[in-house]
């Protein structure tokens, strides 16, 4: 008996020791070190905005693939059975001639000679098979191949595109969580201070050094960042939720983070940002695969008014009406004498359709221009508030030091004290924000500029 219960116990020891091994396994994955570069990965391999880009790019490659077998022969068998409820009418009148030659024959005695009579089946069967290989078309053959290399080309270069918007959206995501931890961690140490303040407000009161307004003012004030606080951690879930759904993780996945990342370089110059930006964006090589599109699309309509060769070769046996195969072959020319207009029609709208791509060029130049400029200034501006935070910060900071140190030795009231955390809580804030901030005006410049 004893011995059953001791290896009960071992058992349960082992699963007890198997599963808390399991959980701190799932526990440091989910509690992996996330950077931005590993945000922006994550989202490239898992986000479904992505997956469905990619189709895209599947499926122009598929069209090309189509294209290219237009080149090739086709290969049409045909096969039929039918049954009549009497025998077809040129059937009858060979079967009345084959009657009548044979009457002949028998009055002639041989002269003529006899001929055997058609079958009188009513059911008839047989098959054709016919080969069709293009000769000339016009070129319509070789502008639809240009076409769909050059939609696949758009593909990919829309495919290109989304990952850099997909990249941006992971690292705003990323730096939003980071600003909402920080914020987080500034109001905790903002609840930490101002709680030793209400403790030595209680103090002073107790031993009437301070009236009661000032541990009332105290109290309140701690109430209202207590508050915030509580705002601020539900910021820090929000974002993280966020941030799981830009990467196409499960929404419940938690990370931890480097809280105090490394704030990315200024580019010097505009005028490099701007030429790298029309140089490696790729929307400039998804319009140019438009007016490629759009010239192969103008080819197509001029085709139609060409003629078109094509070598046919076909072989057909059908029983009992045509016994023995027969087979030809030969070349097969067509051409529209008259369609309407439709051709007209067709080309004039092509060219509106490359005179709008060019456009949309024109355009896109200028917007990509106004984008980098926009996103650099965005930058410069971040970046001197930066140091403008900084001073600010270090200005606040120094006065608490005095305020606190003067409310300890009576030299000042819990209303300067109060003032002075007030202004550090803010100055803190806003160094953390504008620190985040610049880290997103830099990576929408280097989206402008075409940079994953």
């Amino acid at each position: 008996m004893n011995k059953t219960i001791n290896v009960t116990r071992s058992l349960l020891v082992l699963i007890s020791a198997v599963l808390t091994l399991v959980c701190l396994v799932e526990t440091c994955r989910a509690q992996e070190r996330l950077t931005v570069d590993q945000a922006v990965r994550i989202a490239l391999e898992h986000s479904l905005q992505r997956r469905m880009a990619a189709k895209d790019v599947d499926i122009a490659d598929e069209g090309l693939a189509r294209a290219q077998a237009e080149f090739g022969p086709t290969v049409t068998l045909q096969g039929g059975l039918y049954r009549y409820d009497d025998p077809p009418s040129i059937v009858q009148a060979g079967q009345g001639l084959a009657k009548l030659n044979n009457a002949l024959s028998a009055i002639t005695s041989g002269q003529v000679p006899e001929v055997s009579l058609p079958s009188d089946s009513r059911t008839y069967y047989g098959g054709q098979i016919k080969v069709t290989q293009p000769l000339y078309t016009g070129n319509k053959l070789t502008a639809t191949r240009q076409l769909a290399r050059a939609n696949l080309e758009n593909a990919r270069k829309n495919l290109d595109a989304s990952d850099n918007d997909l990249a941006l959206s992971a690292r705003n995501a990323f730096y939003t969580v980071i600003l909402s931890r920080q914020m987080a961690c500034a109001m905790d140490e903002a609840v930490e201070s101002m709680t030793g303040h209400v403790q030595e407000a209680t103090a002073y009161h107790d031993q009437k050094i301070v009236p009661k307004l000032d541990l009332l003012r105290a109290e309140e004030k701690l109430a209202d960042l207590k508050q915030q606080q509580l705002y601020a951690h539900n910021n820090v879930e929000l974002a993280q939720t966020s941030l799981n759904y830009v990467l196409g993780v499960d929404m419940d996945t938690r990370y931890t983070y480097d809280d105090a990342p490394r704030p990315l370089p200024m580019p010097l110059d505009l005028g490099t940002c701007i030429e790298t930006g029309l140089k490696n964006r790729p929307e400039i090589g998804a319009v140019d695969a438009q007016i490629r599109m759009a010239k192969a699309q103008i080819t197509i309509a001029q085709s139609d008014r060409l003629p078109t060769l094509a070598l046919v070769g076909e072989a057909h046996h059908y029983e009992p009406e045509n016994e023995d195969p027969s087979a030809q072959i030969g070349i097969v020319a067509a051409i529209d004498l008259f369609d309407s207009g439709r051709t007209s029609h067709k080309k004039a709208q092509a060219a509106r359709n490359l005179e709008k791509a060019r456009i949309a060029k024109n355009q896109l130049f200028r917007g990509i221009r106004l984008e980098v400029e926009k996103a650099y200034q965005d930058a410069q501006a971040a970046q001197k508030s930066i140091d403008v935070a900084q001073k600010s910060l270090d200005t606040a900071q120094e006065a608490l030091d005095a305020a606190r140190t003067r409310y300890k030795v009576g030299l000042s009231t819990s209303l300067e004290r109060l003032d002075a955390e007030v202004s550090q809580t803010r100055a803190k804030t806003n160094y953390i924000h504008a620190v985040s901030m610049y880290n997103i005006a830099i990576a929408e410049l280097e989206r402008a500029m075409g940079k994953e």
